[in-house]
């Protein structure tokens, strides 16, 4: 179960309202070149992720190189842990279904893991430590 993140309101245009960030690590289906399947990626992005999840304030799509296990990293802005539970939960929809069948075609999804920040920091010379997220301990 993801763990909830509360973000520093240092330098937030909104005032400092909770964030919460994911990031998956993606898997290529076979078949599709390295430019192929970013190009598809960034398209069901803006024309399935953009519709039906539009909480989400951040859809940032990288595709890393060598040959390792993942192709790229989707990272995601959630308002809160609230609203990454109910986009799970949406998946079980009729509307869900077809978005992840979508994804299907391009991405094994199967087998690209995601991952919730549950703390971070921004470490410098100049700033020294400056701690971006940790666990909220209100809850």
């Amino acid at each position: 179960m993801a763990t909830r993140a509360a973000v520093s309101t240092a330098g937030q245009p909104d005032g400092g309202a909770e964030m919460l960030k994911s990031f998956t690590f993606v898997k290529m289906n076979p078949g599709l070149s390295r430019d192929e399947f970013f190009q598809r990626w960034c398209e069901h992005t803006r024309d399935w992720d953009l519709r039906d999840h539009p909480e989400i304030s951040l859809n940032r799509l990288t595709l890393v190189e060598g040959d390792g296990p993942y192709a790229g990293i989707a990272e995601n802005h959630w308002p809160d842990q609230q609203a990454l539970d109910a986009a799970a939960a949406w998946y079980e929809s009729s509307a869900g279904q077809e978005h992840w069948a979508d994804l299907s075609r391009f991405m094994d999804i199967e087998n690209s893991p995601t991952v919730v920040v549950t703390h971070e920091a921004d470490v410098s010379e100049a700033d020294g430590i400056q701690i971006l997220a940790s666990p909220d301990t209100d809850s």
